[in-house]
């Protein structure tokens, strides 16, 4: 399996992220996680990564039911952000709503889905879709 360099979580529970970096370091997805407790941090932080020539994410899981900035809200907001390639973005919630995963398909950046918990299966997806 290719391994990418870095990746993002945003989720406000701080349990389900700290689940998340085990399964991502178990399944040797990423060398490197940054994580967030707040979509608005993740923005600003992709704004200084931008600003000072930083390494990007290659992928960015994010929760749509956040407290402040939602997850759509984030979308709305890296969608301004002037990147030079596009980083793939991954809905990883727990709604179960149908109407959350249908306005994912209005995203052109949202590349999939995700149902929490992460699992290996579920890595090896998103590892299918961005490489």
């Amino acid at each position: 399996m290719q391994k990418i360099d870095l990746a993002y979580i945003i989720d406000d529970d701080d349990i389900i992220i700290h689940l998340t970096e085990h399964i991502i370091k178990k399944a040797n997805f990423s060398e490197r996680t940054e994580t967030f407790t707040d979509c608005a941090q993740a923005i600003k932080r992709l704004k200084r990564a931008i600003i000072n020539d930083e390494k990007l994410p290659e992928v960015i899981l994010f929760d749509i039911n956040m407290p402040g900035m939602d997850g759509w809200e984030f979308v709305d907001e890296y969608l301004k952000l002037p990147l030079k390639k596009e980083i793939p973005l991954f809905v990883f919630t727990s709604s179960i709503r149908p109407e959350d995963h249908q306005k994912s398909y209005a995203f052109r950046a949202i590349k999939g889905f995700i149902q929490k918990p992460l699992t290996k299966t579920k890595i090896l997806k998103i590892l299918r879709t961005i490489t």
